[in-house]
């Protein structure tokens, strides 16, 4: 992410607290640490069923093509280090 990539569901080890699409959601490392915020792609419900999957599981799994990102680049601001 820190090279400017989108927060994708293979890189995401789980999900916290409850949000719906589009809603500010904080991006956290593996030792709680916030690293920064987002917009997010899908409601909590659906990402936690495609966490931990390749952007090409998304469709078979949830039964609809959504986006391949969770949080896209754009959508998303970093902490500085």
């Amino acid at each position: 992410m820190r090279s400017g990539k989108s927060l994708l569901p293979a890189g995401v080890a789980r999900v916290d607290g409850q949000f719906d699409r589009g809603d500010a959601v904080v991006i956290r490392a593996g030792d709680g640490r916030e690293i920064g915020r987002g917009l997010i792609a899908y409601a909590r419900a659906d990402a936690e069923r495609i966490i931990g999957k390749k952007s090409r599981e998304i469709a078979s799994i949830l039964g609809y093509e959504g986006r391949s990102e969770l949080i896209h680049r754009d959508d998303m601001t970093l902490n500085r280090i």
